[in-house]
């Protein structure tokens, strides 16, 4: 499929056969797997060059999103805590029954589907807790040196040093486990102090951004806003429905073990939802 630029949200899952998404980085998408492409993302699909292929997709608008930002493609694991396969399988059974009946069904059902997916792939529960000793050490510095506002910006080169790990080695891990980059994660920690100070107190943007780290009011603005969509002044007025990093199963997983864990209780100024 050549490169091509869509003005609606796109899930894909593979029946039979590979694909692979072009757009910029690339994504292998196999059976068990679920892409969400954003609209106005250009980007092309090669098919398995050597094996029949068989696709299921459904197009859908941003209301479904509920209030969520997404503005790069994301790909997920459909794993077997999760219902995210069969809700594949009952969309596609909804698409084949005759007349109109099936919309209702098909759309209560995308609403659920995508709030999983966006969550993140739910873990084995059994294993969640479960973390490599390096990745140990590094949640008990970051407890540590963020304990107290206002946190000090600390980067992945620090997070390796301390670990006595490599640059990518420790990108592999934090993937492994969180499903998110060294360097994304910091940031949504961040962010979450940031929900949690705009929810909750009436400090200004300006104080907001130097209690979490960030070099001023507009970068913080511009950051915040990349990830959820809307400025910070925007995100605040909403009346609950702004989309949070916390909605992140990875992000709420590194939150708890730096914030939760080492005090055994929660921390006061993080939201948890």
């Amino acid at each position: 499929m050549p490169t091509r630029v869509i003005d609606d949200f796109e899930l894909v899952w593979m029946l039979q056969g590979r694909a692979r998404l072009v757009a910029g980085e690339e994504l292998a998408l196999a059976p068990g797997q679920l892409l969400l492409i954003p609209p106005g993302l250009p980007h092309g699909l090669e098919w398995d060059p050597h094996r029949t292929s068989r696709h299921g997709y459904v197009h859908f608008d941003s209301e479904h999103l509920v209030g969520r930002h997404v503005g790069e493609a994301k790909l997920r694991t459909m794993t077997r805590h999760d219902p995210l396969a069969a809700s594949c399988a009952y969309l596609l059974w909804l698409g084949h029954l005759p007349g109109d009946g099936w919309e209702p069904s098909a759309r209560a059902t995308l609403r659920f589907m995508l709030t999983v997916f966006l969550s993140g792939p739910l873990p084995d529960v059994a294993h969640a807790a479960e973390l490599a000793p390096p990745l140990e050490v590094v949640v008990a510095h970051l407890a540590t040196e963020w304990s107290s506002l206002p946190l000090r910006r600390i980067g992945i080169d620090e997070l390796a040093a301390v670990a006595s790990l490599s640059r990518g080695y420790l990108t592999r891990l934090f993937r492994r486990s969180f499903g998110l980059g060294p360097a994304t994660a910091l940031e949504r920690m961040r962010f979450t102090r940031a929900e949690a100070l705009l929810e909750r107190t009436d400090l200004t943007v300006e104080v907001i951004a130097r209690q979490c780290g960030f070099a001023d009011a507009s970068h913080f603005s511009h950051r915040f806003a990349a990830v959820h969509g809307v400025p910070p002044r925007t995100w605040r007025s909403l009346p609950g429905a702004g989309s949070s990093v916390l909605d992140d199963a990875g992000t709420r997983h590194l939150a708890h073990r730096v914030w939760d864990e080492p005090t055994g209780r929660s921390d006061p100024t993080v939201p948890h939802r």
